[in-house]
């Protein structure tokens, strides 16, 4: 997916993209997957966009998801794999902020970084390769939220999406920081996102926005 999203390097969205940024569903989205939804993007081109639902939990952890794949999770035991959407519900994503973990993860800040395959870190680690814990953080996704060409650009027009920022670690401002993925409940990114920005999240209730249409599967 990596090579893909270099290939079309020319075909980003200007000063528009939303890459590295946090959507959160307004409330009259009221599309199953995306009910209050927050979707850390990926990338956005003119091609479509591509995010990760960062506070959807499923019932599985992440150590059990670990085990199941050849790595040794060191990170909290009831930290829950999050469903990143409904677009390939089987494949996995590990989003991480240990930049030596694997070197051929994607990094979207300073801060954080992507993994899409795990090839890499299997083949530099004769022992089990850890994941979290020893200062360093992890989420795992299954899934993620796609968007055609312009589809994301219509939704953001009818009113569907607010943005939320995502900035540096000890940078103030409007917005969260990466230490916030790893220290929110998931039950609690949604509210905790639209207040980084000013938002009460009961101003948006019964507020007149357009209803747009959730990310396809």
């Amino acid at each position: 997916m990596s090579d893909e999203r270099e290939a079309e390097g020319e075909e980003r969205v200007g000063g528009s993209s939303l890459a590295h940024q946090l959507l959160c569903a307004v409330p009259q989205l009221r599309d199953p997957n995306f009910v209050r939804s927050v979707v850390l993007m990926i990338d956005h081109s003119r091609k479509g966009a591509f995010g990760l639902v960062v506070n959807n939990p499923l019932p599985t952890t992440i150590a059990e998801m670990a085990g199941a794949i050849g790595l040794n999770w060191m990170g909290p035991d009831d930290r829950p794999v999050r469903l990143g959407g409904p677009v390939e519900p089987t494949r996995g994503f590990i989003l991480h902020d240990r930049v030596a973990w694997d070197p051929l993860a994607e990094a979207l800040t300073p801060e954080l970084f992507l993994t899409t395959s795990l090839d890499a870190v299997k083949a530099g680690d004769l022992e089990t390769p850890r994941l979290g814990g020893h200062g360093s953080e992890a989420l795992a996704f299954l899934g993620y939220a796609g968007w055609g060409a312009g589809q994301l650009e219509s939704e953001m027009a009818a009113g569907s999406w607010m943005v939320v920022p995502m900035r540096p670690e000890g940078r103030s401002g409007p917005g969260v920081t990466p230490a916030w993925l790893w220290s929110t409940a998931p039950e609690a990114m949604w509210a905790v996102a639209l207040r980084s920005v000013g938002i009460d999240p009961a101003w948006l209730v019964g507020a007149s926005l357009g209803s747009g249409k959730a990310p396809q599967a």
